[in-house]
């Protein structure tokens, strides 16, 4: 029904919690598998419809169109993280040696969320994994970076 194992895992763990919050509505004697069937199926149908009820994601490329304007006279105003700005500064050999180091589910993760500016959730998508996961590869990434660039700085060579 999910077409997606960590959608599927997801909505089996709720119909599991359903029914242990209503298991004093079972009626001993008649099929256990077909109440937990019905449970399973009444949660998948209460998600679609939530799914549905949320408002559209678009890729980076499609909503370029439907995006607020830039901030035009007020850029200046605006302020970056001091990674964007630490990246600014640094050349790119260096930023690609130390990525190269950086095992490539974390790269990966990190450069989708940072460079291409993709949600968790999209990246959690495109690499088909949950979105947990994504986060922990995006901390851990980001920390290994962060590591590599700072001894860059130190040493005065590539890591």
């Amino acid at each position: 029904m999910a077409r997606n194992p960590a959608d599927a895992e997801d909505l089996l763990q709720d119909a599991y919690a359903s029914a242990y919050a209503s298991f004093d509505q079972y009626r001993p004697g008649t099929n256990f598998g077909a109440w937990m069937r019905r449970i399973l199926v009444n949660q998948y149908i209460n998600t679609y419809r939530k799914e549905q009820r949320r408002p559209r994601q678009y890729l980076v490329a499609d909503a370029e169109e439907h995006q607020p304007p830039r901030l035009g006279a007020y850029a200046d105003l605006a302020f970056e993280s001091a990674e964007s700005t630490a990246l600014l500064h640094l050349s790119s050999p260096d930023l690609k040696a130390a990525l190269r180091v950086v095992p490539s589910v974390r790269r990966t993760a990190v450069y989708l969320a940072d460079v291409e500016g993709f949600s968790y959730k999209e990246i959690a998508d495109f690499m088909g994994t949950p979105l947990g996961t994504v986060m922990s590869r995006i901390h851990r990434g980001r920390k290994q970076l962060r590591s590599l660039l700072s001894q860059y700085g130190n040493e005065g060579q590539a890591p």
